[in-house]
Parts: structure tokens; sequence; C-alpha cells
């Protein structure tokens, strides 16, 4: 399919899985990027509604036909975020992580900060800000409630509104 050719190549560069041998086959890459449209859709409102389906692998309509190119970069962004989680788990499990309860300390060193360092930084960060920002960027309506009081000093004869609007005659409720 036409959708796992671009994508897989994609994410396989965010992951800098560019080197033969491949730490991942285009078909785990396929499965991640299946379950990122999944968490995708969830995340925002796409022009395309996809049926993604999880078990065989598959996203119809093919997004690279549809050329969405906000859904296609969305999942690789978070396919490699999920890639990268994976990794840190691994090297967690592999370097161990040193823990103390007094004054509850954590401590990752190695190769393992580096990849903490990816994951608050890398592919993770960047789609945790678009997503977050999403809805305000394309949001169509705004409403804003502003406060009449700029200082201390308020007095409503300076309101031209509802019940305050005679100010010359004292007469705040004519």
């Amino acid at each position: 399919m036409a959708w796992q050719d671009e994508m897989v190549i994609t994410t396989r560069v965010l992951i800098n899985d560019l080197d033969t041998p491949y730490d991942f086959s285009d078909e785990r890459l396929a499965q991640v990027l299946v379950v990122a449209g999944k968490y995708v859709q969830f995340d925002i409102n796409v022009e395309y509604s996809y049926n993604i389906d999880v078990v065989g692998v598959n996203i119809t309509p093919d997004p690279t036909t549809n050329n969405d190119a906000i859904f296609i970069s969305m999942c690789c962004l978070k396919a490699a975020c999920i890639v990268d989680q994976g990794n840190l788990r691994t090297k967690a499990a592999l370097e161990g992580i040193r823990t103390s309860l007094g004054a509850a300390s954590l401590d990752i060193g190695g190769s393992l900060a580096g990849w903490q360092a990816i994951l608050d930084r890398g592919s993770c960060a960047l789609y945790d800000e678009l997503t977050s920002h999403w809805d305000v960027r394309n949001a169509s309506a705004f409403a804003a409630v502003l406060s009449p009081f700029v200082n201390n000093r308020y007095d409503p004869r300076y309101l031209n509104v509802g019940p305050f609007r005679n100010v010359g005659n004292n007469d705040f409720y004519s």
C-alpha cells in the first residue's frame, strides 16, 4: 500500500533508523504507524475520517492518496514517539535505574540519559506541542470575558451599558 511506503520511510528518518540492517522491519513500523493513527484521530480533528484496522495493519482510505499531509505527519511523529519510548524502556531495563529512598532520588545515566533527552525534546515533545495547540489554531469562533475592573477605583458611572446608562444625572437605575 502506498501509505506504508511513504509513512514508513518518514518514520524511519525520524527515529534515525536509516542504515541497513534496519533496527525495525517495515512490517513492525507499519504496525506502530497504525497504532499511532488511532492516537492521532483521538488527539486532533483531521480532514478525513479513517478506518484504522490495528489487527489487519491497514488504514483506509489511504492518506497518501488523499494527500492528507497533517494526518501523515502527525502519525509519523506519534510513531517515532512510540518507538523512542520503547527504546527508553529497553535501555532502562538493560542499564537499570538507580533510586534511593532518602531524599527521594532517581538517577539515570549513560545512554539512558540521552534517550530521556530525546523524549523530552524530540518527536514526543513536538507531537505534544502540536496537539496541545491544535484546537486553538483551527478555532472558528472566539469568545472572551473581559472585566470592567482596570484598577482599584471602580466607578459604575463609567460603564455605558445596562442600568448605568444615564450617568449625567446620577440616576443609575433609570
